[in-house]
């Protein structure tokens, strides 16, 4: 099953295939292009998102954002669907007030995004597909609409089911909300902006306090998250590209290789051109 909404004038694009069909066209080799929800009813085998292996039998929803490199082993047994779109047919950020999905189903920083589906919501899921699909069938001028429509209450049921997963005693929604703005944050400024610091002044607060606020969802230090931010970029660059290690740190924002260098070795455990020629042999 393969369904595709496309317009040639504003460049939206929104699909919704069965797994299998979405497989068999994907090119592992190249960055994802467009914001994704897998949906696997089964889940048996090797699924890989920037080289974090991901191991789950049960029924699941894994959300992947573009510039993300993710595999499926051709052995693997999975079933299910696929929802993909662009920015330019449904904007999370220009809706975050609606579905409040940026820096938290998608440019994520702090984890994989992978919400359980129990049999009520898995049933939830497949049947919201089942009225995308429907909806192809009707080829009329509300079509893309009705699709917005179904995308956003997905993305709505989404965003409450990941937050009731990730609930951690002390944290409410205003520390979640204020943990998503700064891996939105960062998303957007890694390659220029590096210090702690500079994140607490774009939130308005000193870097003291990002850090307590951060603590509170669970998360180390907000220079750990800048830094794994960077090296998983400089990760995919040495992977997937033939950029040189010089290239590379310039791309993400370092004049000096050597630095870098030592960066990648430290927080890696690996350099940059062992780490290339390591994983290309595999």
């Amino acid at each position: 099953m393969k369904h595709i909404y496309s317009h040639l004038q504003t460049n939206a694009y929104f699909s919704v295939q069965s797994l299998a069909s979405f497989t068999a066209g994907a090119d592992f080799s190249n960055p994802h292009q467009w914001f994704t929800i897998f949906i696997f009813n089964t889940l048996e085998g090797g699924l890989t998102i920037d080289l974090n292996k991901v191991q789950r039998n049960s029924p699941n929803a894994i959300f992947i954002t573009p510039g993300q490199h993710f595999s499926i082993t051709s052995n693997s047994v999975c079933e299910g669907f696929a929802i993909s779109f662009n920015k330019e047919f449904y904007c999370i950020e220009y809706h975050d007030s609606e579905v409040s999905c940026n820096g938290l189903l998608f440019l994520n920083n702090f984890s994989l995004v992978q919400i359980l589906l129990d049999e009520q919501q898995q049933a939830i899921y497949n049947n919201t597909v089942k009225e995308m699909e429907g909806e192809f069938l009707q080829n009329d001028p509300l079509q893309a609409e009705m699709l917005k429509n179904l995308l956003k209450n997905l993305l709505i049921r989404s965003n409450r089911l990941f937050r009731m997963q990730n609930t951690m005693d002390g944290v409410d929604d205003a520390n979640i909300d204020f943990a998503r703005k700064f891996s939105e944050l960062v998303e957007k400024n890694y390659k220029e902006t590096k210090q702690v610091e500079d994140y607490a002044g774009m939130m308005g607060i000193a870097s003291a306090s990002l850090t307590k606020k951060l603590q509170k969802f669970g998360i180390e230090s907000p220079s750990r998250i800048i830094k794994n931010r960077v090296i998983t970029e400089a990760k995919r660059l040495l992977l997937y590209t033939e950029k040189s290690v010089k290239e590379i740190a310039f791309i993400i924002g370092y004049e000096d290789q050597h630095y870098f260098s030592r960066l990648f070795t430290k927080e890696a455990g690996i350099s940059p051109s062992d780490f290339k020629k390591n994983l290309h042999k595999i």
